[in-house]
């Protein structure tokens, strides 16, 4: 089998590019370990010059809007597929999983504070994509806060954006396959993470998780967004509640 894979630009991968693209590599080489041939294309690569012939399957890490259309053009199995990344697009996602796992949230147009939002300290986050910069998720307090984080969002362009309620307990981050479970989950840590929004979570010291029941709602939210291989994170409240972020 012929397999191309494409990578993901660094815009896309801020504080974790090279992680991303030693999972990349580790993807190839395994695909190569077994017997197959395996093209690798960054994003830019992708949309400057389209998909190769003579490709039996993709496997891809891209979020541009460019190369995603061009994946979407593809005749051939890719994974994650492409219909699904844009079902973990910040607005997409919440508004399939809101009023379900996830905390309260609306989303709305980034003109103004709507006046039925009064849930505070809440988080307000970019609404087209996934955090690529500090402020695209910012944490507020009050309304002032959340009038200002919203305009910030506004004067950069971006016109959509998600409040959402900030649940109270430690943050854990998993990763999983379809079909084999989590593969991997811990508990973040502000030194680890992007921007160090981890902050304004709880401590994780001796605190414990049920991880049956995350793995069971990690896999539901997996079939119902459409991505087999996936990752996320999730809070765990001091009753050992798991909410879904």
């Amino acid at each position: 089998m012929r397999y191309l894979g494409v990578s993901r630009a660094e815009v896309f991968s801020p504080n974790r590019s090279e992680g991303d693209m030693a999972v990349f590599r580790a993807v190839a080489h395994e695909l190569e370990r077994h017997g197959n041939s395996v093209v690798c294309m960054t994003e830019q690569q992708l949309t400057e010059n389209g998909i190769p012939c003579g490709i039996d399957g993709i496997f891809q890490m891209c979020r541009s809007n460019d190369a995603l259309a061009l994946l979407e053009k593809a005749t051939v199995p890719i994974t994650n597929t492409v219909q699904g990344v844009k079902n973990c697009q910040r607005a997409a996602q919440t508004e399939m999983l809101n009023g379900t796992l996830v905390p309260d949230s609306l989303i709305c147009s980034t003109n103004r504070v709507p006046h039925s939002w009064n849930k505070y300290p809440c988080w307000i986050k970019r609404g087209d994509a996934h955090a690529v910069e500090k402020d695209d998720v910012q944490f507020v307090q009050n309304k002032s806060q959340c009038m200002d984080a919203i305009k910030r969002l506004a004067d950069r362009g971006i016109d959509t954006c998600v409040i959402q309620e900030h649940v109270c307990g430690w943050l854990v981050k998993f990763y999983g396959v379809k079909g084999f479970g989590l593969t991997d989950c811990y508990a973040a840590q502000v030194k680890e993470s992007k921007f160090g929004q981890e902050i304004h979570n709880d401590t994780p010291d001796g605190a414990s998780i049920d991880i049956d029941a995350l793995r069971t709602m990690a896999e539901g939210v997996s079939e119902l967004l459409g991505v087999d291989i996936y990752g996320g994170d999730a809070v765990v409240a001091p009753d050992g509640t798991i909410t879904l972020i």
